[in-house]
């Protein structure tokens, strides 16, 4: 694999060669313009690999990445203007500068320093380093942060890195720094009800297995699956997803109110996201009309949010309490 970086009108443009993540998934070639700097192109390079290095550049600056839809869900029920937002698990930092943008204060805590490194290093580039605090915290069970820290704490495609048996002390460790009146907002996780495990692997049935027939499943037919990794490396990639049942309960009863039951905007806007660029109509058309009949037929009655059966998680609480 190889990676070469021009410079083109003040801007770099990366040329890759050899099988990465591109735009809809592998591929063995792109060509592609960026804002960043060589020192933070070769940074994301040296703890991303050339495998993820577009994926990694997109993911703040490609606006449908995430940073449109991530605002969508945040404004449906606030906005981040003078906000203080925990960003749990900022990766290399891409979501915390689409959070500072919105106008949030952000402090992002992430377990592997040399992620930190690349976001304080994005923070300076971006020149938002007042308005993003990135922190090495070994262990996110256990936040330096008072009680009620944030008004806004958003986990954005971090939950399925986590192993299951420690995601609950994580989501109650979120909401215990959340103010009374804050908001958690849970975006990007693979849904594990999802039939297809798009995330890691890219083969079905992979959510539906215990996770030791799964790797077995994996190591056998994905070719996504090095022949050295093991199974704590694939559960530590994201082979695990998660459902909104699983955060539901790690979340304390009574304080933890779904806000996606309210605005029955669920659909809609998962429609808009998910079809823009779908060119059948007929696709277009029956994905419209499953997704609007599971709502009526099922979520409403039990009331259960659509976004519980969304590919990829979409969720929004706010914690019940005075302060509003």
């Amino acid at each position: 694999m190889a990676v070469t970086i021009h410079e083109a009108d003040g801007k770099r443009v990366v040329e890759i060669r050899g099988r990465h993540w591109g735009p809809g998934g592998f591929v063995e070639y792109s060509r592609f313009e960026t804002s960043y700097s060589r020192e933070l192109i070769q940074a994301i390079l040296e703890v991303k690999g050339e495998t993820f290095l577009r994926d990694e550049i997109d993911r703040a600056e490609d606006p449908d990445r995430i940073a449109r839809p991530l605002a969508a869900l945040i404004h449906r029920f606030t906005d981040l203007e003078g906000k203080d937002l925990l960003d749990f698990g900022a990766g290399c930092g891409g979501s915390s500068l689409i959070l500072a943008r919105l106008g949030a204060r952000v402090t992002s805590v992430e377990p592997v320093e040399p992620f930190v490194r690349v976001a304080r290093l994005r923070a300076r580039d971006a020149g938002l380093e007042d308005r993003i605090r990135a922190l090495h915290v070994p262990d996110t069970r256990h936040l330096p942060f008072p009680d009620g820290a944030f008004d806004v704490v958003t986990a954005n495609g971090v939950l399925e890195h986590i192993p299951p048996a420690l995601r609950a002390p994580c989501l109650r460790e979120m909401w215990r720094v959340l103010r009374p009146g804050g908001y958690l907002f849970i975006y990007e996780s693979p849904n594990r009800l999802w039939p297809v495990d798009h995330h890691t692997t890219g083969l079905p049935l992979v959510p539906y297995l215990p996770a030791r027939w799964a790797f077995r499943l994996a190591r056998a037919w994905s070719d996504r699956v090095e022949p050295t990794e093991t199974l704590e490396d694939l559960v530590g990639r994201g082979m695990v997803g998660v459902t909104y049942w699983e955060v539901l309960r790690a979340l304390p009863r009574g304080e933890a109110v779904c806000l996606n039951l309210q605005d029955g905007q669920d659909v809609p806007l998962f429609l808009a996201q998910t079809t823009a660029g779908v060119r059948s109509r007929l696709r277009r058309a029956l994905k419209a009309a499953l997704y609007r009949a599971l709502d009526r037929a099922v979520c409403r009655p039990l009331g259960i949010p659509p976004a519980a059966f969304f590919p990829l998680l979409a969720l929004s609480f706010r914690k019940e309490g005075a302060a509003r």
